[in-house]
């Protein structure tokens, strides 16, 4: 081999370790441009263990049935988790893709219009999901069980426990009725939790309360801040027009009450209830109890607009079971 191949065999060489460096770096670079590091790792979630557990809501309410049944059994891996409808991770979720909702797939005969008729379980699809062996559309439901539901031990009971919710007019959460079926399905509240004005490291805790176990957020006769988990259908948590709030010292009569508006601010992340994961809250009001008394409770309307019903959806409302009012109350200590 003479010189001249040769020195051009070396330079070959030397060029194809330049690229294979240049390679490597370029594939470091890259890796570790997609190990950018998520700026939602370092925020901490409020601490609000203070929420209701499902011993204390009331039993058979939608609430509970979320709690024991819907979440556990039915929002698992790949199933009704936010897979496909109807979605049960969240309590607002749940209600909105089951009541009066349309369905996508139907029995052999096609007998169903609604996942959940209220007032009629015969005519509701869900139950006839959880009742029938459809063979030809995934069997019976829960299709699958996971560790931790007790739903093979308590079966007939909870099929009877939904059985009667449906019968009893499918209410929502807080114990209201059922919206119209053409009608657009209110928008909710999925958590609360206040503190110290303009602080949102140490929430409020509640007090015992010898009926439900769970009572009002203690707090002193100042100003407080309220942070809401406003939830819709057809609105993102932090696109609603208009929200406001009341405080009474009675629980059905508000027209002395205090009044403020909830602003939209820079989220938290805080325990929804009933829920097993934070969210952001978004929306904040204060409220002055300066003259408030020791001893004194406080009952909260909240009064939210979705840009789709023609006035305010007010939660909870006189039509709200007691245990909502207790939820949704402040005492001062």
């Amino acid at each position: 081999m003479d010189k001249k191949w040769r020195n051009k065999t070396q330079v070959n060489a030397f060029l194809a370790f330049c690229f294979a460096c240049i390679s490597f770096v370029f594939l470091f670079v890259s890796c570790k441009k997609n190990e950018l590091k998520n700026p939602y790792d370092e925020i901490v979630p409020v601490v609000n263990n203070d929420n209701p557990e499902i011993d204390d809501i009331p039993e058979g309410s939608f609430a509970w049935l979320h709690a024991k049944v819907f979440r556990p059994t039915c929002a698992n891996s790949g199933c009704h988790d936010g897979t496909f409808e109807p979605e049960f991770r969240s309590i607002g979720s749940a209600y909105n893709s089951l009541v009066n909702h349309p369905t996508i797939s139907n029995s052999l005969t096609g007998q169903f219009q609604y996942r959940v008729t209220p007032g009629n379980a015969s005519a509701s699809y869900l139950h006839h999901r959880m009742t029938v062996d459809d063979s030809f559309n995934s069997g019976m439901m829960p299709a699958a069980v996971d560790d931790g539901s007790d739903w093979d031990e308590k079966k007939d009971e909870y099929i009877a426990k939904i059985r009667a919710w449906i019968n009893e007019g499918a209410k929502d959460m807080y114990g209201n009725a059922a919206p119209a079926a053409t009608s657009n399905t209110p928008p909710m509240v999925l958590g609360m939790v206040v503190f110290p004005h303009n602080n949102t490291t140490n929430p409020y805790p509640r007090e015992q309360n010898p009926t439900y176990g769970i009572g009002a957020i203690e707090v002193p006769a100042q100003l407080v801040d309220v942070w809401i988990l406003p939830y819709d259908d057809t609105a993102y948590p932090d696109q609603f027009p208009g929200i406001s709030l009341m405080a009474s010292t009675s629980t059905l009569d508000f027209s002395t009450a205090l009044q403020s508006s909830f602003s939209l601010n820079s989220p938290i992340f805080a325990m929804p209830f009933g829920s097993e994961s934070p969210e952001q809250f978004y929306y904040k009001a204060t409220i002055d109890l300066s003259s408030a008394t020791s001893g004194d409770y406080y009952y909260l309307r909240n009064y939210i607009n979705d840009g789709f019903q023609s006035g305010l959806t007010e939660i909870p409302n006189n039509d709200s079971q007691p245990f909502w009012y207790l939820i949704f109350s402040l005492k001062i200590i």
